[in-house]
């Protein structure tokens, strides 16, 4: 079973207007639980489509966004140095959110994109329009002094009838019947710095944020894999299916099970840690490439040199000198 917060959906409730009459609000599918199925927020969101007339109706969350609608994890973006920080962190603790769907951010040479993986079938469009246009008003909301336009956005779903109201919000460039959600910005917007940035706050909420995944119903199996991953290699071992399984008390054929939940596999999880470290030590630290390269669990350089290539589309020490 799928999940979201509660307090999400009663805000992108609110973010979306009331167009529902008082008995037919989102109150009459839920308990008293912190989180919800996220099948029932589907089928609210359907109805409420409906009964609007309105198939624009997710497009209205982008004016109405406010970081406090993502929790502690919106407040913990804002602390970050920079939007690509902010960005990360976001898709890193995602799951806080919602287990329906996995974000995904892939760093190209000049654009970088943000990737929705839907777990569930059959999302509304509601659901997927309101999603992209909080995520879009908060980039903006985080960089006021730049106006950050996607040069391009895909949607799973197929094209409508009328594109005005997504062309408003996304711009012109907007693909169909997409395999996946995905906004496509410049390279560039990762470098922009957030005027809300405090180093401080920020080694807080990083801990804070980590405890609150751990005991999270909806923490993706990943999530918890990569932390394992990440510690095992922090520790000079090369992590394994197994002695990851071990690490986390489950069996080999579990762990394989929740990974293939999540359309992934453990050498994507891997590659995925590494490109994510290798960023992180090249990019913030002073650790020499040789160390850095066997930190990582390489055999050797050149080995890190063809990655490096692969994730960054340049050398280590290139990728260093943007910094």
């Amino acid at each position: 079973m799928y999940r979201i917060r509660k307090s999400y959906v009663y805000l992108l409730c609110r973010a979306l207007g009331t167009v529902y009459k008082s008995s037919e609000t989102f109150h009459d599918y839920v308990d008293d639980t912190e989180f919800v199925e996220i099948q029932s927020v589907y089928e609210w969101l359907a109805n409420l489509a409906v009964t609007s007339c309105d198939p624009d109706l997710g497009l209205r969350a982008y004016r109405n966004m406010h970081p406090a609608m993502l929790g502690a994890l919106g407040y913990a973006v804002m602390s970050c140095a920079t939007l690509g920080g902010a960005l990360e962190r976001l898709v890193n603790y995602y799951p806080l959110i919602s287990s329906g769907s996995l974000l995904k951010l892939e760093l190209h040479d000049h654009i970088v994109k943000i990737v929705s993986i839907e777990v569930t079938k059959k999302v509304p469009r509601v659901f997927i329009d309101a999603g992209f246009s909080i995520l879009l008003a908060l980039i903006r909301w985080l960089v006021p002094h730049y106006y950050v336009v996607p040069l391009g956005v895909e949607l799973v779903y197929a094209p409508p009838g009328e594109r005005a109201g997504l062309e408003e919000v996304f711009g012109r460039n907007l693909k169909f019947s997409a395999g996946h959600n995905v906004l496509v910005f410049p390279r560039e917007i990762c470098n922009y710095p957030l005027i809300t940035a405090s180093p401080k706050l920020d080694r807080l909420h990083a801990d804070f944020l980590k405890v609150q995944l751990e005991s999270s119903p909806t923490g993706f199996a990943s999530s918890k894999i990569r932390r394992a991953v990440a510690q095992s290699l922090a520790l000079g071992v090369t992590p394994t299916l197994d002695s990851i399984a071990d690490a986390l008390k489950v069996s080999k054929r579990t762990l394989q099970y929740s990974l293939r939940n999540e359309g992934l596999s453990f050498s994507m999880v891997y590659n995925d840690v590494r490109q994510a470290l290798a960023h992180d030590y090249l990019r913030h630290s002073v650790y020499s490439i040789k160390y850095i390269s066997a930190t990582l669990g390489f055999s050797d350089q050149s080995s890190f040199y063809k990655a490096s290539l692969r994730w960054f589309g340049m050398t280590p020490q290139n990728y260093r000198d943007l910094s």
